[in-house]
């Protein structure tokens, strides 16, 4: 009895898995690739059946001009305007960089390859630019950080080990697999011998390996230009934002009855129920992950919209700070889920199309509450345009009145690696060219 009782227990708890990995998998997923997916299960799974006959998906990319009077239309709004995947990294590299750093992600963006990874050697960069090679690494590191991510990687293996602590956190096994072993995800057994760790752990690892693009630019449409679909439309009415999760293209889904009703037949062999278990279990997560992610995406992009507002509308200065934790707090989920739902994700504007991990900036402390550090960088900027030129400011002056005006505890240190970024020369230099 004992063991019966165990026994069901555990199958419980296998099946509860398999229908939550179903949902996990696509929370991670950007529209194209839900696509693909839930097309790939309509054909695999005898469970799954796509609802038809329904009124025609809303196309919010057709219906934008009844948000804008014709003359108001921005023209790229008036157009089926497709932004490219380089119009979205000009964008990024715009928010994140500045100066000759600018120019070095720039130069990165312009050698990627079919599949995203950096063609040219660091050294000729820094030849190009005449800058130091430890310059160009420090940029690449941080432009791979942006959408997709892992762009502008070195190789596959350490695209793939970039999205991997992103979406689930710095592991070194897999880095240790995904360096060593990343043509042996399909044996198990082979790596657990290796690695020395239980088969179920390493099982484990390569699911959420599996989950990962095979390199930055895989589901983007190569064949002319690489193009970026939205996974939400943002469309400011001036006193609000209206939300639009895209679901065009996605098939609406329920569970067929007589597969339902086949696997209660009591002569089926014990492989054919196991399969059949499985398949039912994999439907069940799968419609429970496209609501999920629909109403979890909904609720992060109306938070964002919201709280960023006047970076939307006035530009990348009014920035506030935000991190993961702030979302997951307000919306009680765990940090993770926010950082999966977010990570390749898009949203369209009528200033453009912003990955979502755009809305996210590091803080600084002040008297007043935190500020972000793009803010801070454009205090500074201002502050050296407004100077007297016979006596322009020292970094430590530039210090003492961000302190004294605005409330803003800043290190001259931290002011000179600020300036260096906006690619400000000193004041004694600024002195001598005036």
């Amino acid at each position: 009895m004992l063991k019966q009782t165990l026994n069901l227990k555990l199958q419980n708890k296998l099946v509860l898995t398999l229908s939550l990995k179903q949902q996990l998998s696509l929370l991670l997923l950007p529209t194209v690739e839900l696509k693909e997916t839930i097309k790939q299960e309509l054909e695999e799974n005898p469970f799954l059946e796509e609802i038809i006959n329904l009124e025609p998906d809303y196309e919010p990319i057709k219906d934008l001009s009844k948000y804008y009077d014709e003359e108001e239309t921005p023209l790229l709004s008036r157009i089926a305007y497709r932004p490219t995947l380089y119009d979205t990294l000009d964008f990024q590299i715009d928010l994140e960089f500045e100066g000759i750093e600018k120019e070095i992600a720039q130069e990165i963006a312009g050698n990627l390859d079919e599949k995203g990874l950096l063609s040219v050697g660091i050294d000729e960069i820094a030849s190009k630019l005449q800058v130091k090679p430890e310059m160009v690494e420090d940029v690449r590191k941080r432009f791979t950080r942006l959408e997709p991510t892992g762009i502008g990687a070195l190789s596959i293996e350490e695209a793939l080990i970039i999205q991997y602590e992103e979406r689930f956190g710095k592991d070194q096994l897999v880095e240790r697999i995904l360096q060593e072993d990343v043509w042996n995800l399909n044996d198990p057994d082979f790596l657990a011998k290796k690695y020395g760790v239980d088969k179920k752990v390493i099982e484990e690892k390569i699911f959420y390996i599996k989950m990962l693009r095979p390199y930055p630019t895989y589901n983007y449409d190569t064949e002319t230009t690489e193009y970026v679909e939205p996974d939400v439309y943002v469309y400011d009415k001036g006193d609000r934002f209206e939300i639009k999760v895209n679901e065009s293209g996605i098939p609406k889904l329920k569970l067929t009855s007589q597969y339902r009703r086949l696997i209660s037949d009591k002569s089926l062999s014990p492989e054919v129920r196991k399969f059949l278990e499985d398949k039912l279990q994999k439907a069940i997560g799968i419609m429970k992950g496209i609501e999920l992610r629909r109403e979890n995406l909904y609720r992060i992009t109306e938070l964002l919209v919201n709280y960023q507002a006047d970076f939307l509308r006035k530009g990348k200065e009014y920035l506030k700070p935000l991190t993961l934790k702030d979302i997951a707090s307000k919306l009680d989920l765990h940090e993770s889920t926010v950082s999966r739902i977010v990570s390749s994700k898009y949203m369209q504007t009528d200033k453009g199309l912003i990955p979502l991990k755009a809305f996210f900036a590091s803080k600084l402390q002040t008297s007043g509450g935190d500020i972000s550090t793009e803010k801070v960088k454009y205090m500074i900027c201002e502050l050296i345009e407004k100077e007297d030129k016979k006596k322009p400011l020292s970094d430590q002056a530039i210090a003492n009145i961000l302190k004294e005006r605005y409330g803003i505890k800043i290190a001259r240190r931290t002011v000179t690696k600020y300036r260096e970024e906006l690619n400000i020369p000193d004041s004694r230099t600024r002195r001598a060219k005036s």
